[in-house]
């Protein structure tokens, strides 16, 4: 029941702007799930994978029937994913996350900034750029952005939609954008570790799998209407509670 609790904070957490990677951190500490770390972690990921492939499907089938379309994306995903996949390559991620004994502070401190970078995000006024209109500067630009979330704390989608919506995306084409760029950064993180480490497929692996699939779907589905309506600061102050509960269980 324990793993199957995990994949649904991690399918409701990897979409809402709150950080999968630290709601699993934390309540890993709380509830000392010492034999859960970055491996099946990421396991948890594929299945938000799969929740993005299946819920933007229409999308994405529209997208590949236009061959000039298709391949400015590819290019424009292309250059988002390098930082990330520098970072992912050739910085101990894993190792931070799973064995340092300041993760906690340093996931409630991440927490915080994700709270203040929401609530500014939240008071900006719609932008006039879909995702086409932009250039691989910015492109890159929400890259850097994305390879700040493998840190516990910092959201991907967060992180990456709020930088694209202060680069004057519109609010939906950010959030779309952040989608496409977890599709290659999540699939990736996941085969890595696969490699490295092969995950005995058994309920107690598939089970959380399938949770974090169903609700990353209605997760995305979430994300997508309070982004519009300009309601971010719902996260904004769950982060902050969320940080300052970080920091505090660190001390204690």
């Amino acid at each position: 029941m324990t793993e199957l609790f995990l994949g649904l904070v991690q399918g409701i957490t990897e979409f809402l702007p709150i950080s999968s990677s630290g709601h699993i951190v934390v309540l890993s500490k709380i509830f000392n799930l010492e034999n859960y770390g970055t491996d099946e972690i990421t396991f948890l990921h594929l299945g938000t994978f799969f929740s993005i492939l299946i819920y933007f499907s229409k999308d994405l089938y529209s997208i590949m029937k236009n061959n000039l379309l298709f391949f400015k994306y590819i290019k424009l995903i292309t250059v988002g994913i390098i930082p990330a996949g520098l970072v992912g390559l050739f910085l101990p991620i894993e190792e931070i996350i799973d064995s340092s004994q300041y993760i906690l502070l340093i996931t409630g401190v991440s927490y915080l900034f994700l709270s203040i970078l929401l609530r500014k995000t939240d008071l900006l006024s719609e932008g006039e750029l879909k995702i086409e209109n932009l250039n691989y500067k910015k492109s890159f630009i929400i890259g850097l952005a994305q390879s700040i979330a493998l840190l516990p704390g910092i959201s991907r989608s967060g992180i990456t939609i709020a930088t694209g919506i202060h680069l004057k995306l519109k609010k939906g084409e950010a959030v779309f954008f952040s989608m496409l760029l977890g599709i290659p950064t999540i699939f990736g993180a996941w085969l890595l570790t696969f490699i490295k480490n092969p995950i005995e497929l058994n309920f107690s692996s598939v089970g959380p799998f399938l949770v974090a699939f169903i609700s990353g779907l209605f997760a995305i589905k979430i994300l997508l209407e309070i982004t519009k309506k300009s309601k971010l600061k719902i996260f904004s102050y769950y982060c902050f509670f969320f940080g300052i509960l970080s920091i505090i269980y660190y001390f204690i």
